[in-house]
């Protein structure tokens, strides 16, 4: 008896044929057209390329090292979570945590009406996928005007569209093994002022409801999920994922998923439509039994490595860490989420029952 474990993602055609890679291309570019004026920036793109390139340089040497209190220097919240998990996996694998650099760095400063934002967002690119579609969006924010910034939350989404000419190959119709191909949909182009910061939604609190929305949606029994919802559209991150999660139902298990929203002090961009870029922070809770005292888990190989390898277990609770990405359209229509961490989410702790 397996219990399924999470499938590494694959992002379907994000190659772009052009091999321009663009950073975040036309989906952060233009200005608003709604004439919002703000004051002069006092937090200038030029200090935030100096917060990021601090935080790329600490984080790497931290991560080398292996060394959690200097990584907290510069992350903080879940991100800091997540990192610390996965060190925790690679130590228990015996494996290596590859350094990754990011390359061409879009910065997407909130405006504001004091100039001096709490918050602000990096899209970049990685050293040899420059031409991959998607881009890393990193969130940074302080506690205080002075203060000191930390990464929180890093998660992706797509920003540029596909070629409009048909690749010179043909996609392999094997997949890779271990991985789910999706299709997200590109992030709209975000509103930006005169002063050339990032418009802040107006309907910021109501907006980041969705990600409670969300959260419920992804909670249910398998194979009970309900795929079909009024409140997002359809999609892989929305149908496709409920229905790749009760896809895990099996006979002599019971499987159950529990997701919660977390407060966070992201910031809510305005898109150039009017509609809303919000970024949701999603714990869940994952929890795996056999139905009746003869029935064990085998726990997928990361789970295994965690809890003790080689045993059987007759219930597993795994906590997950899970950022979406959604976007918010103006007069109460579906949501859309245009990522989500969910097929791959972080393992943030695991604990078992040992089968007897």
């Amino acid at each position: 008896m397996g219990a399924a474990a999470l499938l590494a993602m694959g992002v379907a055609g994000c190659s772009s044929g052009s091999g321009s890679g663009a950073s975040a291309g036309s989906s952060v570019s233009g200005t608003s057209g709604s004439g919002t004026t703000s004051a002069t920036p006092s937090f200038t793109e030029a200090q935030a390329q100096e917060v990021f390139e601090r935080y790329v340089k600490e984080r790497q040497a931290a991560t080398e090292k292996g060394d959690a209190e200097a990584l907290a220097r510069v992350e903080d919240g879940q991100l800091l979570k997540e990192n610390r998990a996965t060190a925790q996996l690679h130590q228990a694998n015996g494996t290596k945590n590859e350094p990754i650099r990011p390359v061409r760095p879009v910065y997407l400063i909130p405006q504001t009406d004091s100039g001096e934002p709490q918050s602000f967002a990096v899209l970049n690119k990685t050293e040899g996928r420059e031409t991959d579609r998607s881009s890393t969006l990193t969130y940074f924010t302080r506690d205080r005007a002075g203060g000191e910034w930390k990464a929180v939350v890093a998660t992706w989404v797509v920003t540029e569209a596909p070629p409009t000419t048909a690749p010179t190959e043909a996609p392999s119709s094997t997949p890779v093994p271990g991985q789910r191909s999706v299709r997200p949909k590109v992030m709209p182009a975000l509103a930006r002022g005169t002063s050339g910061g990032v418009e802040l939604s107006p309907t910021a609190e109501t907006d980041t409801a969705v990600c409670g929305r969300y959260a419920q949606y992804l909670s249910f029994t398998v194979p009970a999920g309900k795929p079909e919802s009024a409140d997002f559209e359809r999609g892989d991150f929305t149908n496709g994922l409920v229905d790749y999660f009760n896809g895990w139902d099996q006979k002599v298990l019971e499987r159950s998923l529990s997701f919660r929203s977390l407060t966070n002090a992201l910031p809510t961009f305005r898109l150039k439509d009017g509609g809303s870029l919000v970024t949701c922070t999603l714990e869940g809770t994952y929890r795996d039994r056999g139905r009746t005292p003869a029935d064990w888990i085998k726990p997928g190989d990361d789970t295994d490595a965690l809890l003790g390898r080689g045993r059987k277990w007759s219930s597993i609770e795994e906590v997950w860490s899970a950022e979406a990405v959604v976007e918010v359209p103006q007069g109460g229509r579906p949501a859309t989420v245009l990522s989500s961490e969910a097929y791959g989410a972080t393992t943030l702790s695991v604990t078992g029952v040992e089968w007897k």
